[in-house]
């Protein structure tokens, strides 16, 4: 089982979120806001962060930078409700260091996926 954070600020994707991570055996913890992220990381261990591009306190960019200089090894996926943002060549390059990148549409099958090869 394996300890997943979720940063996302839509209450409805993270009730739906958390309850997917947890047919498929895993724990899920969540926060509402960008700047909640690294102190989260540094309360807990988690095995993979679920990160939306768009929220309070900041957006990915500037957190997965964040996150790296707390946990340079922790997988990190990002999460949108809006997958054109992936089509941007200074959004993805502001991304790179994510390992995955899931549009909030995905179903259980592709998060079990990703969550399988992050963890393998």
């Amino acid at each position: 089982m394996a300890r997943i954070l979720i940063a996302d600020d839509d209450p409805s994707y993270h009730q739906a979120f958390y309850a997917a991570v947890e047919v498929l055996g895993h724990e899920a913890v969540g926060v509402a806001s960008s700047d909640k992220v690294v102190p989260a990381l540094k309360e807990q261990r988690f095995d993979i962060l679920f990160l939306d591009v768009l929220m309070p306190g900041g957006g990915a960019i500037s957190t997965i930078h964040a996150v790296r200089a707390v946990d340079a090894d922790l997988p990190i996926v990002i999460i949108t409700g809006n997958a054109a943002v992936f089509d941007s060549p200074i959004v993805s390059e502001g991304l790179r260091m994510a390992q995955a990148r899931v549009p909030k549409t995905a179903g259980l099958d592709d998060l079990r996926r990703v969550i399988d090869d992050l963890l393998a």
